[in-house]
């Protein structure tokens, strides 16, 4: 494995623990709604804005369960299949 394949999965693995940061932030921010001004309300309007272009189409293709919106568990998982074929892909050269 090449220094760069390396620092292209080390990168890779990176983006996906903060983007399930990103998503975890924006599940506890739908359950505690953040007041009209505060930082809170900053740091859920940037996850919001940050994880919506995944999660949008996502619940277009699955409709809620009961009041349970199911689209941050399934992008959970669809960005950690991405991720792994992504790292398995790097590892190869």
């Amino acid at each position: 494995m090449t220094v760069i394949a390396y620092h292209l999965i080390q990168t890779v693995t990176i983006l996906k623990d903060f983007f399930f940061v990103v998503l975890m932030v924006r599940i506890i921010a739908s359950y505690v709604p953040p007041r009209a001004d505060g930082v809170w309300a900053w740091v859920a309007s940037t996850c919001y804005r940050f994880t919506e272009p995944l999660l949008s189409p996502i619940r277009k293709r699955i409709p809620l369960v009961g009041m349970m919106d199911l689209s941050p568990l399934i992008a959970f998982f669809l960005v950690d299949i991405a991720a792994y074929i992504l790292v398995t892909l790097l590892g190869t050269l």
